[in-house]
């Protein structure tokens, strides 16, 4: 017997739950797939070998919006966030880089493998802040369809024009470059060790 959904989320990463979890306060009739047998994507964190847990992505729950973390409740739900204190990078070659949640002692860190890398860790952290600044103003508005006329299409490019607005044609070409490049190439731009 087939039964009609509010919604079909494909996916149950961090993401597809968020999504369906908003859906479903909204009062549609959610269902959430996942190919895994595992839910949450990129936030969980496995048992990879036994006693060896592994966050493939969870360490970027910083990132996480407030705003969602209270609509949600998750804390009443279970949610624990776990400070991030470090990782340990392996290269290939038997060298390691142990990543501190502390500046000077990351600088030190990286000063061993390279110089130059740990010289420009400064200048890369403060490029990603200011492009993080951008995004935050944009990750939870509806983007505009540029093609259409509808009012609140015109309202939202409009908005995105004032935001750009002030940016000097050098800074926006930066941007512009940012959010279009591969993450590997933005990375060469600063790095020259792969660790």
């Amino acid at each position: 017997m087939s039964q009609k959904r509010g919604a079909i989320i494909i996916g149950a990463g961090h993401n597809g739950l968020t999504t369906g979890a908003y859906l479903a306060k909204a009062g549609l009739d959610v269902l959430v797939v996942e190919k895994n047998d595992y839910i949450g994507g990129a936030s969980v964190t496995r048992e990879m070998q036994e006693g060896w847990f592994y966050s493939s992505c969870s360490y970027v729950c910083s990132m996480m919006r407030q705003a969602i973390h209270r609509d949600l409740n998750l804390t009443r739900h279970g949610l624990v966030l776990v400070p991030y204190l470090g990782t340990v990078n392996f290269g290939d070659n038997g060298e390691t880089i142990v990543s501190y949640n502390y500046e000077e002692a990351e600088y030190n860190q990286l000063r061993r493998i390279s110089p130059h890398d740990a010289d420009a860790m400064f200048r890369f952290h403060t490029d990603l802040a200011r492009y993080a600044k951008l995004i935050r103003k944009t990750l939870l508005r509806t983007p505009p369809d540029p093609t259409s006329f509808r009012l609140r299409d015109i309202k939202e490019l409009l908005w995105l024009a004032r935001e750009f607005w002030g940016l000097g044609e050098k800074e926006l070409y930066e941007y512009i470059r940012f959010f279009t490049m591969s993450a590997a190439d933005f990375l060469e731009d600063y790095f020259e060790h792969d660790l």
